[in-house]
């Protein structure tokens, strides 16, 4: 697959496309084989970015981060999905990731900046897959889990929801059996049992939040906030109110009441679907 095709596939804005291609024609380093190792290995992946990252000093962009990623999707991921029978969509819809993050970027701060480097090996290494509104991560660590992340252009309509679970455990039949009965996890603020105070009850996200049972609660983590107010970095009082999540919970937070992260489980699969 070549460069141009890539980029095409991934609906790159025009503007990072000749970006890359004018990172390529400025490329004066050869990145060793045993970092591209590293970053396809989820026990090394993060140490894998940041030896790129140090050899690419004068990346501000992260242009040259994403091209050098983006060379390895082409080398080794394209070829693995071919080599696996996975289908070109779900490739496509993967790698989308870098598309999105980089708009959103755009969308807040008027430029283009891929700073999402650091979660890419997921993609890369075909750890994580987009199915429809909701990716899937398989992670094996002391015990072995698939995470559900909810994309920030996710359709959390009931049966966006239901279709992608079912397309997603049918795909994981064809490619991963040996991930059968593995839970189902998720990881998120849409998860915190205060929302139902903060939005409408005939929300999407209030059918999402049913579909799990909470196992942990932690209040001392606020990345939320990168989420429900993308590039705000104020004090609570300026935050802004364009949602009435936004809203109330700014207003919830100025109470000096308390909001986070939550993780929780998909107890019965079969139940859902």
């Amino acid at each position: 697959m070549t460069e141009y095709e890539l980029y095409q596939l991934m609906e790159l804005p025009n503007e990072v496309a000749n970006l890359l291609l004018d990172y390529k024609e400025r490329r004066d380093i050869t990145i060793p084989l045993s970092i591209r190792n590293k970053i396809l290995n989820p026990k090394t992946w993060d140490e894998g970015i940041s030896d790129l990252e140090k050899l690419l000093v004068n990346d501000n962009d992260g242009i040259g981060v994403l091209w050098e990623l983006l060379y390895i999707v082409r080398a080794y991921s394209y070829y693995e999905y071919i080599n696996r029978f996975i289908p070109l969509d779900i490739f496509i819809a993967t790698m989308k990731f870098c598309t999105r993050f980089l708009h959103e970027h755009y969308e807040t701060f008027n430029t283009y900046k891929f700073i999402w480097a650091w979660w890419f090996p997921r993609q890369i290494a075909l750890k994580e897959f987009r199915i429809g509104s909701l990716e899937y991560e398989f992670i094996e660590g002391e015990e072995k889990e698939i995470a559900i992340h909810i994309p920030s252009d996710a359709n959390l309509n009931p049966n966006a929801i239901i279709t992608s679970l079912r397309e997603f455990i049918e795909f994981q039949q064809d490619y991963f059996p040996e991930w059968k009965n593995t839970p189902l996890t998720c990881n998120t603020w849409m998860l915190m049992p205060e929302i139902a105070n903060l939005i409408n009850k005939e929300s999407n996200l209030v059918f999402f939040q049913n579909l799990f049972t909470v196992d942990d609660i932690r209040y001392d983590e606020t990345w939320y906030m990168d989420w429900i107010y993308p590039g705000y970095k104020g004090n609570k009082e300026s935050l802004p109110e364009d949602t009435s999540l936004q809203r109330n919970l700014k207003q919830h937070l100025l109470l000096g009441e308390k909001f986070g992260i939550a993780k929780g489980h998909i107890s019965s699969i079969k139940d859902i679907l």
